[in-house]
C-alpha cells in the first residue's frame, strides 16, 4: 500500500492526502506514486 493517495478537485487540482501509518516510501512505493501523479498530471481536466 502507497502511504500517500493523489485526487484531482472539482477545480482541477491535483490533492495528495496521507492515507498511511508511516510516511516513508519503497523505492517500488515511490515509482508507482510517481505514476499516480503522472496520471493525473496528464489528464484533461476543464479550464478554471
Amino acid at each position: 500500500m502507497i502511504p500517500f493517495n493523489a485526487v484531482r478537485s472539482p477545480a482541477g487540482d491535483i490533492v495528495v492526502f496521507y492515507v498511511g501509518a508511516e510516511p516513508r516510501l519503497t523505492s517500488e512505493q515511490a515509482l508507482a506514486f510517481a505514476e499516480q501523479l503522472r496520471v493525473l498530471a496528464t489528464e484533461t481536466h476543464p479550464a478554471r
